[in-house]
């Protein structure tokens, strides 16, 4: 993988996450109709695991002992020390924050040991992962926190990876179907916040589960095809590339932005600061206005992340121990 490709994921990267401060930034328009939101909701975390997955051969080399012990650093530890610290400061309910805090990083961490154990069976990869994916579709609980809804990402990621000579030969035809199939669904209304996924769904909406599972990967390809269009065809203009490039390396702090953006926008801006949309028009706030304070909190995280990483106990509580 060249420095380009490196370079353009890493935007990718800064996106997932500038979607997911924009989307949580909503919460302070609670009677909001929103158009931006549920486009949103549709892809940005299937976006993320997508990512996840595509880096994740490396990590699942290791045995299963090495596996536990390096993400439950990088994923539990941050979510033990963000949970504690919401309850005390913040007042949350212990069980609530449990299950909520964070919860992407469980997830992750779950996807990770499932990949991992399916990994080790001796039959190609490509049917244990169909495989561990059915049952946790159809198990009780397999949808807690989207792992069985995210899982598909998290495989599909790997997958890419794995094939990635293949996927850059018919990659334009990808992208350009995933943009025809995005395109369709926003017209058509099928991106909307992701369902979560149980045996009714599966049974009594089983249309709607395999629209919300494509609305998620289009959505994802074509976010990861425009940044990549994006550096091809602009990336060596000196005004753009050093824009690029400092987007880019906002992009490789994402699981430190999504803990400090849980104080920053979850647990404080937004619950405390609420939008008249009598006094800023409806349009205007959904277009421009919120997508405008997700960004710049967005940027605020990150500054935050920069000036309380050094700080080792800082690194290893919330932060994973990133380097």
């Amino acid at each position: 993988m060249g420095k380009d490709r490196i370079a353009y994921l890493d935007l990718v990267k800064f996106v997932a996450i500038l979607l997911v401060c924009i989307g949580h930034c909503y919460v302070m328009s609670p009677n909001l109709e929103s158009s931006i939101r549920p486009i949103i909701y549709s892809f940005h975390m299937p976006l993320f695991m997508l990512l996840c997955g595509y880096f994740s051969p490396h990590s699942l080399e290791f045995s299963i002992r090495t596996l536990v012990v390096k993400k439950g650093k990088q994923l539990l530890i941050p979510v033990v020390s963000c949970t504690i610290l919401t309850i005390v400061l913040v007042g949350g309910e212990l069980r609530e924050e449990l299950i909520g805090c964070v919860w992407f990083f469980k997830t992750l961490f779950v996807c990770y040991l499932i990949a991992k154990v399916t990994k080790c069976v001796k039959i190609p990869i490509e049917i244990t992962f169909l495989l561990s994916w059915v049952v946790l579709l159809f198990i009780p609980f397999g949808g807690t926190l989207m792992i069985n809804f995210l899982y598909f990402y998290f495989c599909m990621g790997y997958l890419i990876h794995k094939y990635q000579n293949a996927f850059q030969a018919y990659k334009f035809f990808l992208f350009c179907i995933s943009l025809f199939f995005f395109s369709l669904s926003i017209c058509m209304n099928w991106t909307v916040p992701c369902d979560k996924v149980d045996i009714n769904l599966l049974i009594n909406s089983p249309m709607k589960f395999f629209i919300q599972i494509f609305v998620g990967l289009s959505g994802a390809i074509v976010v990861i095809g425009i940044c990549e269009l994006i550096y091809k065809f602009f990336g060596k203009k000196r005004i753009v590339e050093n824009i690029l490039s400092k987007l880019s390396i906002i992009g490789r702090y994402t699981l430190g932005i999504y803990v400090v953006q849980t104080f920053i926008i979850e647990r404080s801006v937004t619950k405390y600061i609420k939008l008249n949309e009598v006094i800023i028009s409806s349009t205007f706030t959904d277009f421009i206005f919120i997508p405008l304070i997700g960004f710049v909190l967005c940027l605020i995280c990150y500054y935050i992340v920069c000036l309380t990483q050094p700080i080792k106990i800082i690194n290893i509580l919330f932060y994973g121990n990133q380097q």
